[in-house]
C-alpha cells in the first residue's frame, strides 16, 4: 500500500500560522490568568495554580500524518479513545493523592470538576496533531482561536460578575469543549474515506512511549507547584505561578518555527540538518532578546499586569527567564530526535529530569521557597540539554548547533553585563532599553532577517561562517 502524504515543503506561512496559533493561545491564556490573579489575590490564585497542576500524542500524530495521512487519521481516532481511558484513571489517582496529602474538600471538588476538561482536550489535541502533519495550518489556527475566545468570554464574565473560582473552573471546561466541537468538524471535512487502523497490540506498543513520556513530563513540570503548595503555602505558590505563566507564553515561540519543519524532517532528517541549525540560530537570538528585555522590564510589567501584591513575582520571573535559552535549544534537539524515530529516548531523559526536579525541590523549597523552585527549573533544563547532546551523539552521530551561536552569545553576555553595571549609576530601564535596542540593531545588521527567510528557502545558503 503506497503511503499518501499531503504535507508540503515548509514555508514561512506555515511557521507564521503555527506560531500565531500558539501565541494566540498563550497570550489569551495569559490575559485570563492576569484577570484571575487580580480578582483572586495571591492566596486564592495559588489554589487555582494547584488545580491546573493536577490536570502527547500530538507530536507523534504530526510525524505519522506527514508520512501517510490515512495512518494519521486512523491513529487519531484510536489514540483519542486510549487517552480518554488513561485520563479517567489518572484523574482518579490524582484526586487520591490530593486526599492523602490532606487538601481541603474545596480543592478536591474543584479538581474533580476541572478534570472534565481532559475529555475535550484529548479530542482537540489529537485532531490538531493530524492537521499539523497534513499541512492544514489555517484549520489548526481556527481551533486555537475558538479556545481563546471562550477564555476571553470567561475573563469578561469574571470581571463583570465576579464569583471567583467557580467561574474560572467553568471557563476551563467550556473552552476546550468548544475547541473539540470545531476540531471534530474539521476532522470530518479533511479525513480521507479510507483510513489505516492498527491492531490493539500494535497500538499499545506504539503509544506506550508517548504515554509514559507525556505522563512523566507532566509530573516534573508540575511537581514544583505541588511541593510549593505543601511546603511553602498558597502565597508562595501564587507568587511563583504568576511568574511562570508569562514564561509559558514565551516558550511557545519556537513552536511554529520547529513544527513547520517537522514534516520535512520526518521524511529526510539528514538532508534537513542545515535548515534545522539555521532555525536553532534564529530561536537562540529570540531567546537572548527575551531574556535581556525581561531583565529590564519585568518589574514594571508585573506591577502593571498583576498589581503591587505580586511584586515578588518579578524577581521569580528574572530567575525563571534564563531557562528560556535552554528550553529553546532543547526543543530543537527533541524535534531532531523525534523526526529520526528516537522517541524512546524521551522516557529516559524525562525520568532523569523528574528525579532531579523532585529531589532538588524537596531539599531546597523548605529553605528558599519559590526561589528554589525557579532555580531548580534552570537546573532541570541544563540536565535535559546534557542528555539530549549525549543521545544525539549516540543515535544520530551529529549534534545540530545553532547557526552563529558563539559570536552572538558573546555580544549578549556583554550587553547583560552593561545593563547590570549601568543600572547602578543610571536609570535601569533607560540603560536596559538602550542595551535591548543595540542588540536588535546588531541582529539586523548581521542578517537575522535573511537567516529567518532562508530557513524556509529552497537551497538558499547564508553567507558567513558558523561561528
Amino acid at each position: 500500500m503506497k503511503a499518501i502524504s499531503t504535507a508540503a515543503e515548509p514555508k514561512i506561512s506555515h511557521a507564521i500560522l503555527l506560531t500565531s496559533a500558539q501565541l494566540a493561545r498563550g497570550l489569551f491564556r495569559l490575559l485570563f490568568v492576569v484577570v484571575v490573579a487580580r480578582q483572586l489575590g495571591p492566596q486564592q490564585f495559588g489554589v487555582y495554580a494547584l488545580l491546573l497542576a493536577g490536570s502527547g500524542y500530538a507530536d507523534y500524530l504530526t510525524r505519522e500524518s506527514a508520512k501517510d495521512a490515512r495512518v494519521g487519521w486512523g491513529l487519531a481516532s484510536q489514540l483519542t479513545c486510549l487517552r480518554l481511558g488513561c485520563a479517567l484513571l489518572l484523574a482518579g489517582a490524582g484526586l487520591g493523592i490530593l486526599w492523602v496529602l490532606g487538601y481541603t474538600r474545596m480543592v478536591l471538588v474543584a479538581t474533580a470538576w476541572l478534570s472534565l476538561s481532559l475529555a475535550p482536550r484529548s479530542v482537540s489535541e489529537s485532531v490538531q496533531g493530524v492537521l499539523r502533519g497534513i499541512g492544514r495550518y489555517v484549520a489548526y489556527l481556527v481551533v486555537e482561536l475558538i479556545f481563546d475566545l471562550a477564555l476571553v468570554g470567561g475573563a469578561v464574565f469574571l470581571l463583570v460578575q465576579g464569583r471567583g473560582l467557580n467561574v474560572v473552573i467553568a471557563t476551563e471546561v467550556i473552552a476546550p469543549t468548544a475547541a473539540a466541537v470545531v476540531s471534530v468538524a474539521f476532522a470530518l471535512m479533511f479525513r480521507p474515506s479510507r483510513r489505516v487502523w492498527l491492531g490493539t497490540r500494535q497500538l499499545l506498543e506504539k503509544s506506550a512511549i508517548f504515554n509514559t513520556y507525556a505522563f512523566v513530563t507532566n509530573l516534573y513540570d508540575r511537581f514544583d507547584i505541588l511541593m510549593l503548595s505543601r511546603l511553602a503555602g498558597d502565597y508562595a505558590t501564587g507568587v511563583y505561578s504568576a511568574a511562570y505563566r508569562p514564561l509559558g507564553t514565551i516558550q511557545l515561540v519556537p513552536y511554529g518555527v520547529l513544527y513547520s519543519l517537522l514534516p520535512a524532517l520526518s521524511r529526510e532528517a539528514p538532508a534537513e540538518r542545515d535548515r534545522l541549525e539555521k532555525a536553532m540560530g534564529l530561536l537562540l537570538n529570540v531567546a537572548f532578546v527575551v531574556v535581556l528585555a525581561t531583565m529590564v522590564f519585568a518589574g514594571p510589567a508585573i506591577g502593571l499586569l498583576f498589581g503591587a501584591r505580586y511584586a515578588e513575582s518579578a524577581i521569580a520571573l528574572k530567575i525563571l527567564i534564563w531557562a528560556v535559552i535552554l528550553r529553546y535549544v532543547n526543543y530543537a534537539l527533541n524535534i531532531r530526535l523525534l523526526a529520526g524515530g528516537h522517541e524512546r529516548v524521551f522516557v529516559a531523559t524525562s525520568l532523569v529530569c523528574l528525579s532531579v526536579n523532585l529531589i532538588g525541590n524537596l531539599i531546597f523549597i523548605p529553605m528558599y521557597s519559590w526561589r528554589a523552585a525557579a532555580a531548580i527549573t534552570i537546573v532541570t533544563e541544563s540536565v535535559l540539554l546534557a542528555q539530549n547532546v549525549f543521545w544525539l551523539r549516540r543515535t544520530v552521530g551529529a549534534i545540530p548547533r545553532p547557526f552563529g551561536w558563539i559570536r552572538r552569545s558573546l555580544v549578549f553576555a556583554l550587553l547583560v553585563g552593561v545593563a547590570v553595571a549601568g543600572a547602578r549609576t543610571a536609570s535601569p530601564v533607560l540603560i536596559g532599553s538602550a542595551c535591548v535596542l543595540f542588540f536588535l540593531v546588531y541582529l539586523y545588521r548581521v542578517g537575522m532577517i535573511e537567516e529567518f527567510a532562508s530557513v524556509w528557502g529552497h537551497g538558499a545558503a547564508l553567507e558567513g561562517s558558523n561561528s
